[in-house]
């Protein structure tokens, strides 16, 4: 594993996830995730949500390159994310509507959409960082 690679996505991947995040679920569609969740904590721990962001880039950074499969980064990248946008939202959000009172289903199905798109770009930065050929997982197995 190329560490200065892995360091640069992992960071990468957090930047860009953690931004988009904001970006959707604060300013883009915070009337709907008011309406639609119940009240949580008055403010958001940020520190917390940074760090699973963090984690999630990190987790990135590593399985990246053992999964890819040649061509080009970007959108090798970008299904990767999308399918780790899958795998760590769309259960989470079913596990929390099954035990939150008052919550809507539509969360469900807004959230998982939008963390696939999420994930998916930072999946797709995360390509780029790390190219293409050998250090990015290319070549015989």
């Amino acid at each position: 594993m190329n560490g200065r690679r892995f360091l640069i996505g992992a960071l990468a991947a957090f930047a860009v996830a953690f931004l988009l995040s904001g970006l959707w679920h604060v300013v883009l569609m915070g009337d709907f995730y008011e309406s639609a969740t119940v009240s949580g904590r008055e403010a958001p721990l940020m520190w917390a949500i940074a760090l699973a962001y963090l984690m999630v880039g990190a987790i990135m950074a590593y399985m990246y390159p053992k999964g890819y499969e040649g061509g080009s980064p970007a959108i090798e990248g970008f299904k990767f994310g999308a399918i780790i946008g899958l795998l760590w939202w769309l259960p989470t959000n079913i596990i929390l509507y099954a035990i939150l009172e008052n919550a809507s289903s539509s969360v469900i199905f807004v959230d998982g959409a939008w963390h696939v798109v999420e994930e998916g770009i930072a999946g797709a930065v995360l390509g780029l960082v790390y190219g293409r050929g050998p250090s990015a997982g290319a070549g015989p197995k």
